[in-house]
């Protein structure tokens, strides 16, 4: 079975390009086969590139349709891209990607992986690219497959041993020393057990995008009303009036775009 680092070395050391983006379109992750494609540093193209800064101008428009498409539709396959490097030099290159999302079916990102063809061009110029071409795009799409596999095996086996260590070690203590401490001592060790057996949740990932603008507070609030707990409840565990707990409550709608009066912040939060 693959292990973190397997995944890692495949993702960093394949002879492909491979990039995570963000919903936002920002790159999150590139390996050195692509940054050694476009000449780039890592630190230029992690946060601060979008793949539209990264093609020829007049395939933007084409780069927003593929996108309307990965994130809807979930997957493209085998799309033409020139790319622009670091030193203005022009690449053609074959794009595939697949998108995740969550249980809500939002975008969380998506993978995808670049194949440089212009070696694939010089063979159609002689003649010889037909077979050639296909065998290289069956095993770019090979590549990435055996990658996505591999993570979904690695992630699960993650997630598994968390909760293992969690259920065996951890809440045990918890539960402990919740049956010997006070009513609010309960309440904070009943808050900290939900939250470690929502360990795995990408929640809180989410919360601290900079698109929210949440506050460190404001965050702690999101918690505890995942957690089902009741503006009163939370009022005694901060040390703070119901009414500043509404009023955090009005910001985190505002920030969320969750204002209007059907939406359940609870059901909001829990869906993401």
């Amino acid at each position: 079975m693959a292990d973190e680092a397997f995944l890692r070395d495949f993702f960093e050391n394949s002879p492909v390009g491979f990039h995570v983006f963000g919903p936002d379109k920002i790159i999150r992750a590139v390996n050195q086969a692509e940054l050694d494609i476009l000449g780039y540093r890592r630190e230029e193209i992690i946060g601060r590139k979008k793949w539209s800064d990264l093609i020829v101008p007049e395939q933007r428009a084409q780069f927003e349709r593929h996108w309307k498409d990965i994130s809807t539709i979930g997957r493209v396959t085998n799309l033409r891209y020139t790319l622009q490097t670091k030193t203005g030099a022009k690449v053609d290159v074959i794009l595939n990607a697949s998108a995740r999302f969550n249980r809500a079916g939002e975008l969380l990102n998506t993978r995808g992986t670049i194949l440089d063809v212009r070696h694939l061009k010089q063979a159609r110029r002689s003649g010889k690219s037909g077979v050639r071409e296909k065998t290289v795009l069956e095993q770019h799409n090979q590549a990435l497959s055996v990658l996505l596999a591999n993570i979904e095996v690695e992630k699960e086996t993650l997630k598994k041993n968390i909760m293992t260590n969690l259920e065996q070690l951890i809440l045990p203590v918890l539960r402990k020393l919740k049956r010997r401490g006070s009513q609010l001592d309960q309440r904070y060790l009943e808050l900290l057990e939900r939250n470690f057996l929502g360990l795995t949740s990408s929640l809180g990932m989410k919360l601290v995008n900079p698109r929210w603008k949440l506050t460190a507070r404001e965050i702690e609030v999101c918690g505890m009303i995942k957690n089902g707990l009741a503006t009163k409840t939370i009022a005694d565990m901060l040390c703070v009036s119901q009414r500043t707990v509404e009023h955090h409550r009005n910001h985190i709608r505002k920030k969320l775009g969750v204002t209007r009066i059907g939406i359940n912040l609870n059901s909001y939060l829990q869906s993401l």
